[in-house]
């Protein structure tokens, strides 16, 4: 198991058990995770997947992104996160987000609704925003065919990584040039 399963199982995020993403997440970021300065992810829960991204990326300010930014409690011992009210279906709200973190991010996880026409809308308005080499994902995608709503604009894999309907992950990135 590795070090990012064993922090996902550790906090009891569902990015291991109920669903199997920390092995994507862990094999993108593995080699590079001294050098990320910034984690944004929408959709907190209670904040296992904040407190899991904080142990895994030692230097990297979190962000926690949520409509409901109650509930998540800040704790000692996890300096480094940060929540920001935002809802992911309001053009204004998402505007308002990257005005607060800037554009500079590292990772950007959209585990918010789970709505595809959200998921959708809410990478249209942020990816081209934020600063060439981000790595996007977009997690709990029941509907694939939200790629198709993409056009050419990004470059993107669709990743299934278990049986539920919604194991499946789109890992995005601006085009290359």
């Amino acid at each position: 198991m590795d070090e990012l399963t064993e922090l996902a199982t550790k906090y009891k995020a569902d990015k291991w058990g109920k669903h199997h993403y920390t092995p994507e997440y862990y094999d993108l970021f593995v080699e590079g995770r001294e050098w990320l300065e910034k984690v944004v992810e929408i959709g907190i829960g209670e904040g296992a997947s904040l407190r899991m991204w904080h142990d895994f990326f030692p230097y990297a300010q979190i962000y926690g992104a949520d409509i409901d930014p109650d509930r998540y409690v800040e704790e000692p011992g996890f300096p480094r996160i940060k929540i920001v009210e935002c809802d992911q279906s309001k053009d204004g709200d998402l505007d308002g987000l990257i005005a607060s973190v800037g554009s500079d991010i590292n990772l950007f996880v959209d585990d918010g609704s789970h709505i595809p026409s959200h998921q959708l809308s809410t990478v249209l308005a942020v990816l081209p925003r934020l600063d060439y080499g981000v790595t996007y994902v977009i997690e709990d995608v029941a509907d694939p065919t939200i790629v198709d709503g993409f056009g050419d604009l990004f470059d993107y894999e669709v990743v299934v990584v278990g049986k539920r309907y919604d194991d499946r992950l789109i890992i995005l990135k601006h085009k290359h040039g």
